[in-house]
């Protein structure tokens, strides 16, 4: 019961992470309004949340001392798909720089938008990969999971917060 309660709030937090990339990206192309890309920044935001939440509290549903864990391939398959999307944005962000220095691309605001939009591909693809690793109790992520403090994470979400609005706003 507690591997399917974890799944389930992994795979909602999926999709929110998806749908928030696909808002965010339609925003910075300005195909919505400002208040909406904000709303559904909130609603998935709590959605996702609550995600987290209930795969820690899951944690503690039946016996602790019952082991033999099902593993889920859906997430493994959905890890090995989003390595791919993370590898070639990332890629393509090089490219888009490497274009940008010898002024290839000259126009600013294009510029902005392009960066931004792989930028939104990248992070979104590697928190889907770190919630695979986590779901399919992958040895290297438990090992270096360890490792990571909460402020750690606290400090990274907050200075990928102010770039993000840093970004956002010079464009």
């Amino acid at each position: 019961m507690k591997n399917i309660i974890q799944n389930l709030a992994a795979g909602i937090f999926i999709a929110c992470v998806v749908v928030l990339s696909i808002v965010s990206i339609f925003g910075v192309w300005d195909f919505f309004s400002t208040d909406v890309i904000t709303k559904s920044f909130e609603t998935l935001g709590l959605l996702a949340f609550v995600a987290i939440v209930v795969i820690i509290a899951s944690n503690f549903v039946g016996d602790p001392s019952v082991a033999g864990e099902i593993q889920n391939t859906g997430f493994r398959a959905t890890r090995s798909a989003t390595l791919v999307t993370l590898i070639a944005s990332s890629a393509f962000l090089a490219l888009i720089g490497v274009l940008a220095i010898w002024e290839v691309i000259t126009d600013k605001k294009v510029l902005g938008k392009s960066v931004s939009s792989l930028a939104i591909i990248a992070f979104a693809s590697l928190i889907i990969v770190i919630m695979c690793l986590e779901r399919e109790k992958n040895s290297f992520w438990a090992k270096r999971s360890k490792e990571i403090s909460g402020g750690a994470v606290i400090a990274a979400i907050v200075f990928l917060y102010i770039m993000a609005t840093f970004l956002f706003r010079s464009w």
